[in-house]
């Protein structure tokens, strides 16, 4: 009995971890397809104790990256779970006591009304909402019911889901997310409101 209490309290506490993730069930599910690295994307390499060895290696036009230690390899074409172990493999060939940790990263431009356009390095994992943050967020001019995602010059969402992942949306490097701006009322209503306050204030005094 006490051992069915115990199950009973683990399945509910493993299913609230599950409704309050950022991730959906459906997008984690046996039939979901796993990340793919592509040409342009790169990995972060950190070795536990070895800083020299350490840093993002980019992956090139032929699908190639280029490693500490473990040289020149092929890394498109297979999901990323498979070449992550087939290069941790390789790692604990070359090293005596490995400590590696391996992250599949997608070169996404961030643009429009954010504090800090540029490039950004994200994990596929990280949400559109996170990628947003490494630019330092939406300027007060920004609007996050706006962003935009464009491939090739082609708007492939005009209003993308800011909780949605970087692989849920199916990003690739090169894509560029443009966050809007937001309309004239939104950016004024608070002046403008101020205004209105300020005559009627003038109107009634002077009325008395």
């Amino acid at each position: 009995m006490n051992r069915f209490v115990r199950l009973l309290r683990w399945a509910l506490s493993l299913g609230l971890a599950l409704a309050c993730s950022g991730v959906s069930l459906a997008a984690q599910g046996p039939g979901a397809p796993a990340v793919m690295l592509r040409a342009g994307d790169a990995i972060d390499v950190r070795i536990v104790a070895e800083a020299d060895l350490s840093g993002v290696c980019p992956v090139d036009e032929r699908g190639m990256v280029t490693l500490p230690l473990v040289g020149t390899r092929r890394v498109i074409g297979a999901p990323w779970p498979e070449v992550r172990d087939s290069l941790l493999a390789a790692f604990a060939r070359e090293l005596r006591y490995p400590s590696v940790q391996l992250t599949p990263l997608r070169r996404i431009p961030i643009l429009g009304h954010v504090n800090k356009a540029g490039v950004q390095l994200v994990d596929p994992d990280v949400t559109l909402a996170g990628a947003i943050a490494m630019a330092q967020g939406a300027s007060p001019d920004g609007d996050l019911a706006k962003v935009r995602v464009v491939r090739d010059g082609v708007t492939l969402m005009a209003a993308a889901p800011i909780d949605a992942t970087v692989h849920q949306l199916d990003l690739r490097s090169g894509d560029q997310v443009v966050v809007g701006r937001r309309g004239w009322w939104d950016r004024n209503s608070g002046a403008v409101v101020g205004a209105l306050i300020s005559a009627v204030t003038l109107l009634v005094t002077a009325g008395r």
